[in-house]
């Protein structure tokens, strides 16, 4: 992004409200007014907190088209607020430890005595049985290093027990993020249960609906209750997120679904 390009975005932040994309981590309410700026960072202000925080040039990236529901300033990484100051988010990532190609018997394990006479078929059956319990051990461990790996995930024992996410239907995949409430009826057919899932006070609404028997359900979000917009589609019951609404401006709406308040 040009710094004129970057500028003249900027300007249509004046005197508006808007929310930043992805959230940062650590800061509760996303809804923010431009103080002022400088050639390498703009001044923002929490609407809910007043607190101020300063960001970096560098880390904005393009603002919405449409302020339905809500104006987005995208961020080009994850920020987090910490020690009154906002850095780049780093998932903790644990590596696992290199693994032998082959293990030979446990140190402790002392290697039997040369059989003497009647005693060398039953000695010989216990050395292959130590051995084999020492190679099924190698290679277990070598198993479990190479999905971490491969798949990339911090636990690979989740691999192997993830929790079932299908659904009876995926008629959720034709929602966009221009759809209310009643767009969604038209394709989705009513509900089976409506919930807000936060106060009416609130800066920011989200509006959960249910279709307990496809095992989803549809979120909706807007400043007010009268202007809901849909966001993303979760999982029920396990509220993995199975949808994510593209934004005009660029980008997914998948942030906030991973943020959602509790319901």
């Amino acid at each position: 992004m040009t710094a004129e390009w970057q500028q003249s975005a900027l300007d249509e932040l004046a005197g508006r409200r808007f929310s930043l994309y992805p959230a940062i981590r650590g800061i509760e309410h996303n809804e923010w007014t431009l103080q002022r700026e400088t050639w390498s960072e703009i001044l923002i202000k929490n609407d809910t907190s007043g607190r101020e925080i300063w960001i970096p040039r560098n880390h904005l990236g393009e603002i919405s088209s449409s302020d339905s529901p809500v104006l987005i300033l995208g961020l080009l990484r994850e920020l987090e607020f910490k020690a009154g100051a906002v850095a780049p988010y780093r998932k903790v990532v644990l590596n696992m430890p290199e693994t032998p190609a082959g293990r030979q018997a446990p140190p402790d394990v002392q290697p039997p005595e040369p059989p003497r006479n009647e005693f060398v078929k039953g000695s010989d059956a216990k050395t292959f049985k130590l051995l084999g319990i020492a190679l099924s051990i190698g290679l277990t461990v070598a198993l479990i290093g190479f999905v971490a790996v491969v798949v990339g995930f911090q636990n690979p024992f989740e691999y192997f027990f993830r929790p079932d996410t299908t659904t009876t239907d995926q008629r959720y995949l034709s929602l966009a993020s221009t759809d209310g409430y009643h767009d969604i009826v038209i394709k989705m057919a009513a509900p089976e249960r409506e919930q807000w899932i936060t106060r009416e006070e609130d800066e920011l609404q989200f509006q959960a609906l249910w279709y307990g028997s496809r095992s989803y359900i549809v979120i909706l979000m807007g400043g007010a209750r009268t202007g809901m917009r849909y966001i993303g589609t979760i999982h029920d019951p396990s509220r993995r997120v199975l949808d994510s609404a593209a934004l005009a401006g660029g980008g997914d709406t998948s942030s906030l679904m991973r943020n959602l308040p509790d319901f």
